[in-house]
């Protein structure tokens, strides 16, 4: 690649950056339904027709946007993990960090949860998020085989059970409705980590 490819190329990367940047602001203070086409261009100081030559539509720049903000979970996660002494505390930093990560970030857990339960997406932009779902899951994976010695099947079953335990404390606590059931996110989290078997 020559010098002005590179520039092109440069140039390229950097305007995607700046509309994802865009739809993020727009999605952080409307949610995800604020999220089109001239919302964001109107952020990103483009016209629309702009956008559209590095998005085909809404949906591949929400998805593009969802597959950011999981990578930034994974990353954040697995930061935590490394910190810790032992698989057991790498699995319960890692699982804190999940909670603590998302609790700020409602309209974007919103528009992830939009995303994975929306039928008929293109099979290329559903694989884009997929991928990172797995990435995600895999933090807690790593871990999870190695404190508790499961394997296979087992091991695959307690990592979605744990996954939807996150996902599903993040929903209680943000709908305000898991406080007055009398406990609280990182307390639900410590139970079912205890029950988990030791290896």
């Amino acid at each position: 690649m020559d010098s002005a490819e590179k520039r092109r190329a440069d140039l390229r990367d950097h305007k995607r950056k700046s509309i994802l940047a865009a739809a993020r602001r727009v999605c952080d203070r409307g949610g995800p339904e604020a999220l089109t086409i001239r919302a964001v261009a109107s952020e990103a100081g483009y016209v629309p027709g702009a956008v559209y030559s590095y998005f085909a539509g809404i949906d591949e720049l929400a998805i593009a946007l969802t597959a950011e903000e999981l990578g930034h979970l994974a990353r954040r996660m697995r930061e935590a993990a490394e910190k810790s002494k032992s698989p057991a505390a790498a699995l319960e930093a890692a699982a804190k960090e999940a909670l603590k990560a998302t609790a700020g970030n409602a309209p974007h857990v919103r528009l992830a949860g939009r995303l994975m339960s929306a039928g008929g997406l293109p099979s290329d932009l559903d694989r884009a998020v997929t991928g990172r779902v797995i990435a995600v899951l895999e933090t807690l994976g790593g871990p999870l085989r190695a404190a508790t010695g499961l394997k296979g099947e087992a091991a695959h079953r307690e990592i979605l059970c744990l996954a939807a335990l996150l996902i599903g404390l993040r929903v209680l606590d943000a709908s305000g409705r898991l406080g007055p059931l009398g406990f609280g996110a990182e307390d639900l989290l410590a139970h079912r980590l205890a029950a988990l078997p030791q290896a």
